[in-house]
């Protein structure tokens, strides 16, 4: 009988536990479709990021045909610097980056929401886990998806009262960045 209490407690403590925010990788690299429906557009990108530097590089997938603007945009909070180019015109604005540093993966201060399972259970290599965290500071709210336990970056979602309803998806992500040069402003935005 005491064998079976103690069996029954600590079933119950595992099942009662709640993952708490997992920790993303701090670098880096991947693609992002991100939406912003305040703004109306919609725009594919590649992304470099750095969260131990503060540092974010963008580059979007250029649409052959399209009259739309192309941005190659290096923000590098440390120095509070923005590189923006023009991929058309390949001219170089440098200012000071639009917003603070936008964590993707898991906010730091974000609490855990739900545990859940995409794809086919109970077969190896069919399904996965996806935790979904949320914070709530002044003025903004963040949802997030990541693959789990390894809390990589699936979805993020961004709520202020200055930028809107921003929605970003991410995919083919790689830990680490491969390009020793991601991070250096652009050869156009340095004046001799």
């Amino acid at each position: 009988m005491k064998v079976a209490l103690v069996l029954c407690v600590a079933v119950s403590a595992v099942l009662a536990q709640v993952p708490a925010p997992c920790q993303s990788p701090p670098q880096w690299e991947g693609r992002e479709v991100r939406v912003d429906y305040s703004q109306k557009y919609e725009e594919y990108r590649r992304i470099f990021y750095d969260e131990t530097n503060k540092r974010v590089r963008t580059i979007a997938e250029v649409e052959f045909n399209s009259t739309k603007e192309f941005y190659d945009i290096l923000d590098l909070y440390s120095t509070n610097q923005r590189f923006s180019i023009n991929m058309r015109t390949r001219q170089c604005n440098v200012t000071m980056p639009d917003r603070p540093f936008h964590y993707r993966g898991v906010h730091p201060n974000a609490k855990f929401e739900q545990l859940l399972s995409l794809g086919l259970t109970g077969y190896p290599g069919e399904s996965i886990q996806l935790a979904i965290f949320s914070a709530n500071e002044t003025e903004e709210f963040y949802t997030g998806t990541v693959a789990y336990p390894a809390c990589i970056p699936v979805t993020n979602i961004h709520i202020t009262k200055k930028y809107g309803f921003e929605h970003s998806d991410y995919f083919d992500i790689t830990a680490g960045i491969s390009d020793p040069m991601a991070f250096v402003p652009p050869s156009e935005c340095i004046k001799s």
